[in-house]
């Protein structure tokens, strides 16, 4: 029976309990991404680094193959993708107001899809020329570091655009950790994939750090102005 969801055959327990775990709680990050954009009508996610995000989805969620790792994992794939759906929609209505660039901020819809349509070619051609692992992690983690690095930037440049939820700060960090932990079981000798995974690990930490901190400083500030 556990055969059929998973693939026992290439994959140890323990690491489809991690990239399982990982996978399913990046599906709860996207439904409470959905949440806050519903709620606030605006994106807490670098617009570009979600671009990036949403063309891998494609391609590793709708362009087969996906994973070899059994139907429970592609259906994490595809869960990214159908939910992503929504929040690529939400960066297309509410997106301009991270821009500052005024050049930018007026071709800042033509520019979004363009970015899906270029992020999508490079990963998948990364895909068809066998440059990447069988599940995608290579060019997941080269879209990890968009991610990781720009929602710092965003942090630094836009605290007010960024959405106040430190559960959601947590559950990135802890779902990509619990990935990284499963690429050092599984692939030990890609060294390069490795390094990724551990600077977007640190890269999310030192975000949740500045992003607690700054909220404390603030509550402290409010504190006393009242």
């Amino acid at each position: 029976m556990l055969e059929q969801v998973v693939n026992t055959r290439d994959y140890s327990t323990v690491e489809l309990i991690l990239f399982g775990v990982g996978c399913y709680m990046w599906v709860v990050v996207y439904i409470l991404y959905i949440k806050e954009i519903r709620r606030g009508q605006c994106i807490g996610m670098p617009v570009f680094a979600a671009c990036s995000n949403f063309a891998w989805e494609i391609v590793w969620g709708v362009i087969p193959p996906s994973t070899d790792m059994g139907p429970l994992l592609v259906w994490a794939y595809r869960a990214w993708f159908f939910l992503d759906l929504y929040i690529i929609a939400g960066v297309y209505r509410y997106g301009t107001a991270q821009i500052s660039t005024p050049g930018v901020a007026k071709y800042f819809k033509p520019l979004l899809v363009a970015t899906v349509a270029g992020m999508t070619v490079l990963y998948y051609f990364f895909k068809s020329g066998g440059y990447d692992t069988p599940i995608g992690a290579t060019s997941a983690y080269i879209a990890q570091m968009f991610i990781s690095v720009l929602y710092l930037v965003l942090l630094l440049r836009h605290q007010k655009l960024v959405w106040q939820s430190l559960p959601i700060s947590w559950l990135r960090m802890i779902g990509t950790g619990l990935n990284t932990v499963f690429l050092f079981l599984h692939y030990p000798q890609l060294h390069f994939l490795l390094s990724l995974g551990v600077m977007s690990l640190i890269i999310d930490n030192v975000y949740i750090y500045l992003f607690i901190t700054g909220r404390n400083a603030s509550a402290a500030q409010s504190a006393s102005a009242g």
